[in-house]
């Protein structure tokens, strides 16, 4: 099974008959109750490749590129500048989390936009439930407005606008300063011209 996803359509039309076929076969198991170990291995080797397909699905349904990610990246990068562009080194006014699993996932957030979009579709896109919710949290680190919550008792996701919360600049530049490496002196001289304390 492949992990890189150039064309995700074309992934779905090829995995789309082995997921029906590992489906039914786990069906003819459990309809026959065979021992619990072939069950078991039927289940695991068709959840791995479901979990594989649906990944393709849901990326065959985006733009291959999401230019709203990127402009707002590049507002970011302009405000960052603004405020301390000759106070604070380059190296740290940079704009992190640009991953193509940050432009998946906000991607799917602007389709539904205003609307809330529940966590586990959301972990499909990335086929990983440990780091998706992690992803999350970085995008509204850079001050994007998305709002969290439950429905149905499942965790939901809503990217409310396309604005940025401009505020958490100082906090960005901070990440920065841990991402990057900042020897403990020069953390300390910046976190002071940023207003903020270490953690």
């Amino acid at each position: 099974m492949t992990k890189k996803y150039n064309n995700p359509k074309a992934d779905w039309n090829r995995l789309r008959p082995d997921v029906v076929h590992a489906v039914g076969e786990l069906h003819k198991l459990l309809d026959n109750e065979e021992s619990a170990q072939d069950i078991l291995d039927a289940y695991l080797y068709t959840k791995k490749l479901l979990a594989e397909s649906m990944k393709a699905l849901v990326l065959s349904q985006l733009p291959t590129d999401c230019p709203a990610f990127h402009e707002l990246r590049s507002k970011l990068a302009d405000e960052i500048q603004k405020q301390y562009g000759g106070k604070i080194p380059a190296k740290y006014l940079t704009v992190p989390y640009g991953s193509r699993t940050h432009e998946i996932l906000f991607a799917i957030l602007l389709q539904h936009i205003r609307e809330p979009v529940n966590a586990e579709f959301l972990r499909y896109s990335t086929k990983d439930s440990i780091h998706t919710e992690r992803r999350i949290r970085e995008l509204r680190g850079l001050g994007i407005e998305i709002d969290t919550d439950k429905a149905s008792g499942a965790n939901v996701y809503t990217l409310q606008s396309l604005d940025i919360a401009t505020s958490l600049i100082p906090v960005v530049v901070k990440n920065n300063l841990r991402i990057k490496k900042a020897s403990d002196q020069e953390k300390a001289e910046l976190l002071a011209v940023l207003g903020l304390e270490d953690d």
